[in-house]
C-alpha cells in the first residue's frame, strides 16, 4: 500500500508540473501543429491594433521557441521511462523471481521566455517528466528446461543456463475513485481521467557466466547481453486549475496577468526496442553493484488536443497623460497535432540490488543525456 500511495503522489505531482508548462506541454516531437491565440474583452481594446495582431500571430513563436522544446523534454522522458520498466538490475536469475515496481523519468531545464516582436511571454516552464508502474516476472532458461538451478557446479551446467528471460506488464486506471481521492488530497485543484497500459520481455545472454568464490564473500556478475521489446500505450485527460497569474509583456507600455484552466487530452503508443550489456560485482552476498549501457530503437505515434483559457488582465499607459488604465478580458490558446517519437536513444545504467534472504530490493538508475530515469522497485526469488 505505501508503494501505491507513493505511486499516486509521483503521478499527481509529474502531472502538475506538465499542466503548469503554460501553453503546452506533452511528451512528442512537434509536428503537424495548429495552434490558435485568441484575446477578447475589454481588455483586448487597450491594446493597439499592431499589438493584437501580434497577438493573434503569435501561435508560430510560442510553437518553435518553446513548445518543441518542451514536447523533447516529454518525449525523451517516456521513452526512457519505458526502457527502464523491466526490473532487471545485475541480469542474474537462479530460478525464478516475481516482483513490482515503478519507473519514473525526468527532466528540469531552464525556463524559457518566447520573445516575438513587441511581446515577450515570460519564465515559461520546460519540464519533462512520465511514470509507469510495472509488474515483473524473470526466469532461468536453463532452470525452466529441467537442468536445475543456474548456480548448479560447473561440471553438471547446462549451455542454457547462460540464458535469462524477463516478462514485465501493466493496466492502470487513473480514473478509479480510489486514485482520484489520493490526487484530490495532494493537490485539490487537479482532475485526473485515462490510463497506461505497458508491457514487455527481455532476453539476457551471458557472454560471461558469473563467478564467485565458495564462502559468498565475493561474486563477478558476469557479462551480459540483453535484447528486449518493450510496449506503452498513454491515454490521459486531464483538467488542472492553475490559480497562478503569468506574466506578458505586451508592447512597451502594457502588461498583461494571465491565469485559468488547463486542458488536455493525451493518447500515445511506444515501442522501444533496447540492446544493452551489463555487468556487476555482489559483496558479501548482501549487496551487487552493477553498470551497463546500451540503445534503444523506438517508434510509435501520440496525437493531443490542448486548450487552456482564462481571465487576463491588462494594465496599459497612455502616453498622452502618462496615466495608467486596468481592464479585463479572456485570453485562449488552443492546440492540437500529430507526432512521432525519436528513432534512437542512447543510455548508461547502474544501480544497486540487496538480497535479504529470497527478497531482493532493487534501486536502478537510467541516464541519457539531460534527462534520468529511477527504477524502485521488490523482487521474491524462489
Amino acid at each position: 500500500m505505501p508503494k501505491m500511495i507513493y505511486m499516486h503522489r509521483a503521478i499527481s505531482h509529474s502531472l502538475k508540473c506538465i499542466a503548469l508548462a503554460i501553453f503546452f506541454s506533452l511528451g512528442i516531437y512537434s509536428q503537424n501543429l495548429h495552434a490558435q491565440v485568441v484575446c477578447t474583452g475589454s481588455a483586448c481594446n487597450l491594446l493597439p491594433t499592431s499589438i493584437k495582431s501580434q497577438l493573434n500571430a503569435s501561435s508560430s513563436a510560442l510553437e518553435t521557441q518553446y513548445v518543441d522544446k518542451v514536447l523533447e523534454s516529454m518525449t525523451e522522458a517516456a521513452v526512457l521511462s519505458n526502457i527502464n520498466s523491466a526490473m532487471m538490475g545485475p541480469g542474474l536469475v537462479n530460478r525464478f523471481q516475481v516482483g513490482a515496481g515503478i519507473s519514473a523519468a525526468g527532466q528540469k531545464k531552464e525556463d524559457i521566455s518566447v520573445v516575438y516582436q513587441d511581446l515577450n511571454f515570460n519564465n515559461l516552464p520546460n519540464v519533462g517528466a512520465t511514470i509507469t508502474p510495472n509488474i515483473n516476472i524473470a526466469f532461468n532458461l536453463g532452470w525452466l528446461l529441467g537442468y536445475g538451478p543456474s548456480d548448479t557446479p560447473t561440471e553438471n551446467a547446462n549451455y542454457l543456463h547462460r540464458f535469462n528471460v524477463y516478462i514485465h506488464g501493466f493496466q492502470y486506471n487513473f480514473a478509479n475513485s480510489d486514485v482520484q481521492d489520493l490526487i484530490k488530497r495532494q493537490q485539490d485543484n487537479l482532475q485526473l481521467g485515462g490510463g497506461i497500459t505497458n508491457y514487455g520481455a527481455m532476453i539476457r545472454f551471458h557472454v560471461f557466466p558469473s563467478y564467485g568464490d565458495e564462502y559468498g564473500v565475493f561474486e563477478f556478475s558476469g557479462i551480459s547481453l540483453g535484447l528486449g521489446l518493450h510496449y506503452q500505450k498513454q491515454e490521459m485527460n486531464v483538467v488542472y486549475a492553475d490559480s497562478t497569474a503569468q506574466t506578458i509583456a505586451l508592447g512597451s507600455s502594457a502588461v498583461g496577468s494571465w491565469s485559468g484552466d488547463t486542458n488536455f487530452r493525451f493518447k500515445s503508443t511506444v515501442t522501444s526496442i533496447p540492446m544493452d550489456v551489463r555487468t556487476g560485482f555482489r559483496f558479501f552476498y548482501f549487496m551487487t553493484l552493477f553498470a551497463g549501457a546500451g540503445t534503444s530503437l523506438n517508434f510509435g505515434s501520440t496525437s493531443l488536443d490542448f486548450s487552456r483559457e482564462g481571465p487576463l488582465g491588462i494594465t496599459a499607459t497612455d502616453t498622452t497623460t502618462s496615466t495608467s488604465i486596468s481592464q479585463s478580458g479572456t485570453l485562449s490558446v488552443a492546440l492540437n497535432g500529430k507526432a512521432t517519437p525519436p528513432n534512437s536513444m542512447g543510455y548508461v545504467v547502474g544501480g544497486l540490488e540487496f538480497n535479504l534472504l529470497f527478497l531482493k530490493i532493487l534501486v536502478e538508475g537510467m541516464a541519457s543525456k539531460n534527462i534520468q530515469s529511477a527504477n524502485i522497485g521488490v523482487k521474491v526469488a524462489f
